[in-house]
């Protein structure tokens, strides 16, 4: 399928450290008469020394099958089967029209060391709420530990909350440093996994591994 979508932003407020805009959006899906996306919202960005702050918020309308963020974190398994009781791919399963509300929120705290900002939390949040009662959301958590030697993170996903057969996943990392360029890593979480008849089952994965890093 082909998808056309374009948001044009406008700044209210413009500052080095705060920032304030419009936004307004529209789309259409190619090869398919009648279907259409528009939107409206407002965002601010607040930046210091320390601290990042990022919100948005965002009013959208759906009709004919279009939807924005179509390619979202659930795209690679709803390809072969959207979630929901439809059982087909995302490209044919049927959108209701409707309209919804999105909102982000984007948190990143750094510390100061020798005259340097060192990101200590970073915090992310998404979610949009449909008028038809199916709600997507998607959280992202991580930190740095003990002088950047521990790096903690976690996900969790939702797709298709509050409608049948919705999908979650959570998943974990950490990361310890034990030179100043290599660290041993271990994954972990909840796995979805496509059968041959298009149903989708839960498992759980396991990783552990050896990373290398070198920046200047």
């Amino acid at each position: 399928m082909t998808l056309v979508h374009a948001d044009f932003d406008a700044a209210l407020v413009f500052r080095d450290d705060f920032q304030v805009f419009l936004l307004a959006g529209a789309g259409t899906r190619a090869g398919r008469e009648g279907a259409w996306g528009a939107l409206v919202g407002a965002g601010l960005e607040s930046v210091s020394d320390t601290l990042r702050v990022h919100a948005q918020v965002e009013a959208r309308r759906q009709h004919g099958g279009f939807r924005q963020g179509f390619f979202g974190p659930d795209y690679e398994l709803g390809r072969f089967v959207a979630a929901g009781h439809a059982s087909l791919p995302a490209a044919q399963a049927p959108f209701p029209d409707g309209y919804s509300v999105f909102g982000e929120l984007t948190i990143a705290r750094d510390t100061l060391h020798l005259d340097h900002a060192r990101r200590e939390l970073h915090l992310s949040l998404a979610a949009e709420a449909f008028s038809w009662g199916r709600l997507d959301t998607q959280v992202r958590i991580s930190t740095w530990r003990m002088l950047r030697h521990l790096y903690l993170a976690l996900d969790v996903l939702g797709v298709g909350v509050g409608q049948p057969k919705a999908r979650y996943a959570v998943s974990g990392e950490v990361r310890y440093r034990f030179t100043r360029y290599l660290y041993v890593l271990g994954r972990g979480g909840t796995l979805l996994s496509l059968q041959p008849d298009a149903t989708v089952r839960p498992g759980v994965q396991a990783q552990l591994g050896l990373g290398a890093t070198y920046a200047r």
